[in-house]
């Protein structure tokens, strides 16, 4: 059986029913993930993965099988909490998003027994991991940290980019089908690529029989969004080995917040991606996954 089909077989999702009920339990909840996995070449450290704002797993699978092939490990890409698959909550905090990951990680742990994993965040993603990795009861999990496109300040200036956003999101016609749906929204969202992204977020409605609904969670996110742009990390430090890699064309990563970063990360590198804007990942993915990979390897 070649490499590639074992992965297939191999390919775990386990997809955790939505849950729409009020929730302001300060529990962690059980995220649900997508793996990538050969136990025949698996032989070093667990990779997991986690993705942005309006993102999910499934974003991740050419990625994430490459990944495996390269750097002979599982891979693991989650879905944060009020996104894909996993448990929507009434809240979610940075800490409440660092606690869900601690507990995916500690699964992880104890079913591949290793004592530490990789991690590897996007965007809101990139914070969750960055949360996790400062706080001296967490931090012990991890090898090494890899952070994609953002940086442990807030952006104050995309709450209203994100709030029109979450307004388009919320207007769209449910009984509408995928494809005119994707052509409503050329007026308020020009670029076709971001359209074809939110629009991943849309499935059949569980419950209207002809309609579509969205996956994540968009009134929990509406009542956050200022919190997640705007979120500032709290004092502490990781020092393991921490690498930055960003988007050459993004912004998100500023030259005057690397004095920040490196106080926060003391063994940080930085890896600029030549003509990449913020979802480096999709826009380079060669010159992404050689990143991770030399920086893993080493």
């Amino acid at each position: 059986m070649s490499l590639v089909k074992q992965i297939i077989k191999n390919r775990n999702i386990i997809h955790f029913k939505n849950i729409h009920t009020s929730c302001h339990s300060p529990a962690p909840v059980p995220l649900a993930y997508a793996s990538y996995s050969s136990p025949e070449v698996d032989k070093n450290s667990p990779l997991v993965i986690v993705h942005g704002l309006f993102g999910q797993k499934q974003n991740w699978n050419s990625v994430g099988k490459a990944l495996h092939r390269r750097l002979e490990a599982p891979i693991y890409a989650v879905d944060v909490r009020n996104h894909g698959n996993s448990p929507h909550t009434e809240t979610m905090t940075y800490e409440e998003m660092a606690e869900d990951l601690v507990e995916f990680v500690d699964k992880i742990r104890e079913e591949t027994g290793k004592e530490r994993v990789n991690l590897l965040g996007h965007s809101m993603g990139g914070k969750i991991v960055m949360r996790m990795a400062i706080d001296s009861k967490w931090s012990q999990r991890i090898q090494k940290l890899i952070v994609e496109d953002v940086s442990p300040k807030g952006y104050s200036r995309r709450h209203l980019e994100f709030r029109e956003l979450i307004k388009t999101m919320r207007e769209v016609d449910l009984k509408r089908t995928r494809q005119q749906v994707l052509k409503d929204l050329e007026t308020s969202i020009p670029d076709l690529s971001m359209r074809q992204f939110i629009l991943t977020n849309l499935q059949p409605s569980s419950e209207k029989k002809g309609e579509m609904e969205w996956k994540v969670n968009i009134n929990t996110i509406d009542s956050h969004v200022d919190e997640i742009l705007g979120y500032t990390l709290p004092v502490g430090s990781y020092r393991g080995p921490t690498l930055f890699l960003h988007g050459s064309k993004s912004g998100y990563v500023p030259d005057s917040h690397k004095p920040d970063i490196k106080c926060l990360f003391p063994q940080v590198q930085f890896d600029a991606i030549p003509d990449a804007g913020h979802w480096v990942h999709a826009e380079k993915p060669q010159l992404f996954i050689e990143s991770v990979y030399k920086f893993l390897k080493v």
